[in-house]
């Protein structure tokens, strides 16, 4: 029996006010929570990888179940990060996304953001298609995805393995 005192005398909360306050108190806590995202692969592919009858004869690229995401539009050849997302993840609020990562060979973390258009689909591939990852084999030794809203809060977050592991401390 829920029970407050109000002048001294207890009352009973009437049982359509608690769940009110309790269904407040879960959309608070639940719309602060970031999520993340299943991760279905991460490797290079080429620009071939991702041809398809449909574009020899429309010219134009066909994503298939993917939203398609690179940090160099005009360049297919990359490091590509495939993830799937649930419709609590919100990925139609998604204004930009950040990748985080560590190039080969270096310690230091860089950072790049990219605008995106509503993201309608569960399945996004996010990829690395600038400067050295287009032209060489290079794949980042961690990386870290955030899909922001348009405020920078971040609604799905995703990271390699090794950007989830701690230093070892001297």
């Amino acid at each position: 029996m829920n029970m407050s005192t109000q002048y001294g005398s207890p009352t009973i909360l009437p049982n359509a006010f608690m769940k009110t306050l309790l269904a407040l108190i879960t959309a608070s806590i639940t719309a602060s929570i970031a999520y993340s995202a299943e991760i279905i692969f991460s490797d290079r592919r080429d620009d071939d990888s991702f041809k398809r009858i449909s574009e020899h004869f429309g010219g134009k690229e066909n994503p298939g179940r993917y939203a398609i995401v690179r940090t160099d539009p005009n360049q297919r050849d990359g490091y590509y990060v495939a993830l799937k997302l649930d419709a609590a993840e919100r990925p139609k609020e998604t204004a930009s996304i950040r990748i985080q990562y560590v190039r080969p060979a270096s310690q230091d973390v860089e950072t790049q953001s990219i605008p995106v258009e509503t993201i309608s689909k569960r399945r996004v591939l996010v990829g690395l298609t600038d400067g050295i990852w287009a032209s060489s084999e290079a794949i980042p030794t961690a990386w870290k995805i955030d899909f922001l809203n348009s405020e920078g809060k971040t609604l799905v977050s995703s990271q390699s393995f090794l950007w989830s592991s701690q230093p070892n401390e001297p």
